[in-house]
C-alpha cells in the first residue's frame, strides 16, 4: 500500500484514507527513509503559517502556564509570542500548527512517547 513519491501531498486523498492506512503508509515511508531506499524530500524551505497563540490557548481552555507545561514550551517564549515581542521560530510554528489542527493527537503522542 505504498504511496507514490510525487513530492506533493494530495490532502483530499489523505482525508479519504483510514487512519490505519495512513499509519501503514507512514511506516513504509519511514522504513524506506531509514534504509536509504527513498530520497528525503526537502521541506525546510516551505513556509509555515503563523498561529494565533492566544486564540489557540484560550480555545483549549488553558492558562499560559498549563499550555507551556502541557506542550513543552517555555513560559517566556509564549508570553513574548502573545505580546507580539517575538515570533515563534519555524519548529515552534510547526508544533503550534499541529496542536491547532489536532490537539488530541499531539497529546496522545506525548503520552505514548514518554
Amino acid at each position: 500500500m505504498a504511496e507514490p513519491q510525487t513530492g506533493r501531498t494530495d490532502s483530499s486523498r489523505i482525508r479519504q484514507q483510514s487512519e490505519a492506512d495512513r499509519d501503514a503508509i507512514a511506516l513504509q515511508q519511514m522504513q524506506d527513509d531509514i534504509s536509504g531506499k527513498a530520497p528525503l524530500e526537502t521541506v525546510a524551505s516551505r513556509e509555515v503559517p503563523m498561529v494565533d497563540v492566544v486564540r489557540l490557548r484560550k480555545t483549549l481552555g488553558m492558562s499560559q502556564e498549563r499550555f507551556c507545561s502541557h506542550f513543552g514550551f517555555r513560559l517566556g517564549s509564549v508570553r513574548n509570542w502573545e505580546q507580539g515581542r517575538r515570533l515563534p521560530e519555524r519548529p515552534a510554528r510547526i508544533l503550534l500548527r499541529m496542536i491547532e489542527d489536532d490537539p488530541e493527537r499531539v497529546e496522545r503522542f506525548l503520552r505514548e512517547a514518554y
